[in-house]
């Protein structure tokens, strides 16, 4: 849709004789000069800002996984991204972005069983706790939720987020992440469009 519609005002701008004058702006983007050369930018009209300029800093790290087929794929990150966690994250806020909707739910399912097992070997570690609230507390919240899967999830302290909740449970799962109360929030990209939860 994006070339379509520069592609037309380009065009226009030609047959009129006229400067059109573009004003993009974007969140992440990988070619950034590719797209600015395609849209005729010069260099000097041209913002890229780097890691720098993050009011939070990443740390961007890069992990192979050898399966080739996706579920499996998928499968295989999830005690990585749980050792992760741990390592990483202590009691922060973790947001983690998959591909789909059934996604967030396999992926909170297995942190859970992850987690339980982790808690099982070695029982006087509490850092294996996501949920950062009390029990009754958590109880208030599910009492409002109609997902099944997120019911479950949200009494280890993880959520999940996607288009396809209703809108009741995607706000009460922003409102717990943003109030600390669970630690780790299992989403979609839909969450990165205009939700703005710090992590």
């Amino acid at each position: 849709m994006l070339e379509v519609i520069v592609s037309r005002m380009r065009y226009i701008g030609n047959v009129m004789n006229a400067k059109v004058r573009f004003v993009c702006l974007s969140t992440a983007l990988s070619c950034a000069y590719d797209v600015a050369q395609w849209l005729g930018v010069p260099k000097k009209g041209l913002f890229n800002f780097g890691m720098e300029a993050r009011p939070v800093k990443v740390k961007p790290q890069t992990k192979g996984f050898k399966e080739k087929a996706y579920c499996p794929r998928m499968a295989a990150m999830n005690k990585p991204l749980f050792q992760q966690i741990l390592q990483d994250s202590d009691d922060k806020p973790v947001l983690i972005f998959v591909s789909s909707r059934r996604q967030t739910r396999l992926t909170g399912y297995d942190l859970v069983k992850i987690s339980n097992k982790e808690l099982s070997t070695n029982l006087s570690n509490k850092r294996f706790t996501f949920l950062k609230c009390s029990e009754e507390e958590i109880q208030n919240y599910i009492y409002l939720v109609k997902d099944e899967h997120l019911k479950y999830l949200l009494n280890f302290g993880i959520g999940m987020h996607h288009a396809g909740l209703i809108e009741n449970d995607r706000k009460t799962c922003e409102k717990l992440f943003l109030e600390r109360k669970i630690q780790i929030l299992v989403t979609t990209s839909t969450l990165a469009w205009g939700v703005n939860l710090p992590a």
